[in-house]
């Protein structure tokens, strides 16, 4: 009996030592609004892989908007939860854009963790939060390609590249646009827990191996670009909401980029529907909002396998190529790129 109970105590405490020896990474949500794939694929590649610990944390304990479309995800903590909890901080913070770049409280809590030894990644846009707390003067980086002029004028002691996907200096990484999310995700992946443990988490989650290698030049605003802006938007007559149905165990990849891509159409917004509250496949809760349309013009199911080349599939066979690679433009994605238009 006393051998059982030792053995017991033993197994217990191997895996709570190895629960407590996983990286602990914090992806920072803005209830003013956080960009929904920037978020969501980060989050389900890192609890995917079971060798990382992740939180979604927020400065409130209230649902964070997820934009562009309308869907508010719940929080796992709140920054002062993660003071009481976990006071060492964690090990890396995921920053992704937000609808405010200038928070002077988020910005000296980023600005501590660094002082503690954390590892930061921006995605996309999120690069203008670090930017804002001084984080990346002096160092190099890369943000989303329509931020190029803004960025370059107001922070000019940051070396900006726009020759990599993703770009690593020192405990910072910072990455290109929205797609970027998977592969640079997947490189910190690499590091946090090795080859193997990447590698057979891109297998299942049906993600390419991470490759930097991009031509930031490829991605801009043209003129048959501005012609989908503006003809979509004159068209409100054209104006569609789309429902994006919600049921427990949902894939976050797949509603992330969904709730992404069908809100940047200019033609259309999507919506979480279904019930209230669903959770998804690694214990995020998602809300809808609380009135919703009183129709919607479409039903849209979330995409698989192969999320993103599928979402921009579908929204090309409802609105046609151009709006579709408009929309893979916007997520600086290879099928978005001017020379492939």
């Amino acid at each position: 009996m006393i051998i059982r109970l030792a053995a017991g105590l033993a197994v217990a405490l191997f895996l709570a030592t190895s629960a407590a020896a996983k990286p602990f990474v914090v992806i920072l949500a803005d209830a003013r609004g956080t960009v929904a794939t920037d978020l969501m694929a980060p989050y389900a590649i890192l609890a995917e892989s079971g060798a990382v610990e992740v939180k979604v944390v927020s400065a409130t304990a209230g649902p964070a908007r997820l934009t562009p479309g309308m869907a508010w995800v719940k929080p796992q903590m709140t920054l002062a939860q993660l003071a009481r909890e976990r006071p060492q901080g964690p090990d890396v913070v995921v920053v992704p854009a937000f609808s405010h770049d200038d928070d002077p409280t988020r910005a000296a809590w980023l600005r501590e963790q660094m002082r503690r030894g954390a590892r930061v990644m921006s995605i996309c846009n999120g690069a203008r939060a670090l930017a804002s707390a001084g984080l990346l003067d002096g160092r190099q980086a890369t943000v989303h390609w329509y931020s190029k002029g803004r960025v370059t004028k107001k922070y000019p002691d940051v070396n900006w590249r726009y020759d990599r996907r993703w770009v690593v200096d020192g405990p910072i990484t910072t990455t290109a646009g929205i797609s970027a999310s998977e592969p640079a995700t997947l490189d910190l992946l690499r590091q946090l827990a090795g080859e193997a443990v990447m590698r057979d988490t891109a297998r299942r989650l049906r993600l390419p191996l991470p490759d930097p290698r991009h031509d930031g030049g490829d991605y801009r605003l043209t003129l048959r670009g501005m012609s989908v802006v503006v003809g979509n938007r004159i068209a409100f007559w054209n104006r569609e909401t789309v429902a994006l149905p919600l049921t427990n165990g949902f894939d976050e990849i797949a509603f992330g980029t969904s709730l992404d891509a069908w809100s940047r159409t200019y033609r259309s917004t999507a919506w979480a529907v279904g019930a209230p509250g669903a959770t998804s496949r690694h214990g995020l809760t998602v809300y809808r909002a609380q009135t919703l349309p009183k129709r919607f013009d479409r039903t849209v199911d979330l995409p698989a396998p192969d999320v993103m080349d599928s979402t921009f599939a579908q929204v090309r066979s409802a609105y046609g190529e151009n709006t579709a690679r408009f929309v893979a433009l916007q997520f600086e994605h290879p099928w978005g790129a001017v020379s492939a238009w």
